[in-house]
């Protein structure tokens, strides 16, 4: 839910620059394209037929150097 929010503002505060510093024109180009990809987002994802939780129970095991290594969690 925060990442809807977060890139709603995004694009507002994208739209509104483009508004202010381009012309009404280019708000609306921008307007336009913010919302055609939103759309195109929506229909990946729901194309996608994986739920978040899917994707993280089929993610591999990482990894690690080694012991003692930088990316050792118990160092």
């Amino acid at each position: 839910m925060t990442a809807i929010i977060v890139i709603g503002v995004f694009g507002a505060a994208i739209i509104g620059l483009g508004t202010v510093f381009g012309g009404p024109i280019v708000g609306l180009i921008l307007g336009v394209v913010a919302i055609v990809g939103v759309f195109v987002w929506f229909l990946a994802l729901g194309g996608s037929k994986t739920t978040p939780g899917e994707v993280t129970r089929e993610a591999h095991e990482q990894e690690f150097f080694g012991p003692g290594g930088p990316d050792d969690p118990s160092s």
